[in-house]
């Protein structure tokens, strides 16, 4: 599959922090919906369709103070 952004936000809706777990059943979730497939190579990383990503949990600039999670391709 082409990407056609380096990186993308997982639609993460709780208030708190993401923990790990958290964020891999996200980008679990977010790849089976989209047709995906994903294997987790450590806590901050993924590979996605066989492009490995790197996974970001914090702060989601521009949404009033959300947390997300976001992957970037490596």
């Amino acid at each position: 599959m082409k990407w056609l952004h380096p990186s993308f936000w997982v639609t993460y809706d709780k208030s708190t922090y993401p923990t790990v777990a958290d964020a891999q059943q996200a980008i679990e979730r977010y790849c089976r919906e989209n047709g995906h497939t994903c294997r987790f190579l450590d806590d901050d990383a993924v590979e996605i369709d066989g492009v490995p990503h790197e996974v970001y949990r914090g702060y989601e600039p521009g949404s009033r103070g959300n947390y997300g999670i976001k992957c970037r391709k490596l």
